[in-house]
This record gives structure tokens, C-alpha cells and sequence, in this order.
């Protein structure tokens, strides 16, 4: 998706979160998460999820399912199911029943 390293999204974090302590406010920072992008499979939410618990120390309330908007990167693969930047075939789910579980995964405290 383009989104910068799991290292840099948590040196962030612990940025925010310690400018928050030293000027004593109550701040939070809101999750946007994605399940079933082009490309991403089971394993992948299984990975996001270890991450979010481990390092992140949430599991989120809300995850949404990827809709493939007009004119984006996402809607080119969803509908081609190729790469367009390396033309490598993608897996794209598209049954709704598996884009639940993706985002069940993320959502269900175990």
C-alpha cells in the first residue's frame, strides 16, 4: 500500500506518546486498518495481528474491508489481479465470507 515501515510507524508512536506525557495531555491515535487489500492473504492478518498485540498492545475495534474506489492503485489490482508497478500476478480475495475472516482475525480478542 505504500505506507511507511512497522519501525518508522513505531518511532511515531513512542514520539507521540512521549510528548503527550511531558505536556500531560490525553491524546490517542486512531487505527486505520484494511483487510483483504490486494494482495494480502490470511498470513498477512495473522502477522498484523501479532504485531497490534505485541508491540502496538491493542486489538482493534474496527477494521475495514477493502472497496476498490475508482481511479486507485487498489481498484486497478482488486480488478486486474496483477501488480501494475512490476505486472506480477496478485492474489486478490473476493469472496465477502473470506474478507470477514481477514477482518475477524484483526478484530477478535483470543
Amino acid at each position: 500500500m505504500g505506507k511507511p515501515s512497522a519501525t518508522a510507524w513505531l518511532a511515531f508512536k513512542k514520539l507521540f506518546d512521549q510528548l503527550n506525557r511531558q505536556n500531560r495531555k490525553k491524546q490517542y491515535l486512531t487505527y486505520y486498518l484494511i483487510a483483504a487489500y490486494p494482495g494480502c492473504q490470511i498470513y498477512h492478518m495473522l502477522k498484523l495481528r501479532d504485531f497490534l498485540r505485541r508491540q502496538v498492545k491493542i486489538t482493534p475495534e474496527q477494521v475495514q474491508i477493502f472497496i476498490p474506489l475508482p481511479s486507485t492503485f487498489g481498484a486497478l489490482m482488486y480488478y486486474t489481479e496483477h501488480n501494475p508497478f512490476t505486472g506480477a500476478r496478485l492474489f486478490v480475495e473476493k469472496s465477502l465470507r473470506a474478507k470477514n475472516n481477514q477482518k475477524n482475525l484483526i478484530v477478535t480478542k483470543t
